[in-house]
């Protein structure tokens, strides 16, 4: 599942993978629902692994 992305993508990736809104994306990440790392405070990163993650478990 996503294995057109790279290994870590960028929120705007995530949410086009998932075809979520921005307000939803964000939710998701400072949550923690979605686990991702920030990188220099701002720019966030998710693995594409917990992006297939997720997506399985909200689709079961």
């Amino acid at each position: 599942m996503f294995k057109e992305y790279s290994d870590f993508m960028t929120a705007r990736e995530a949410m086009d993978a998932l075809g979520i809104g921005k307000t939803l994306m964000y939710s998701l990440l400072n949550s923690g629902e979605i686990p991702a790392v920030r990188v220099g405070g701002k720019i966030w990163r998710i693995s594409r692994k917990a992006l297939s993650d997720y997506a399985k478990k909200v689709t079961n």
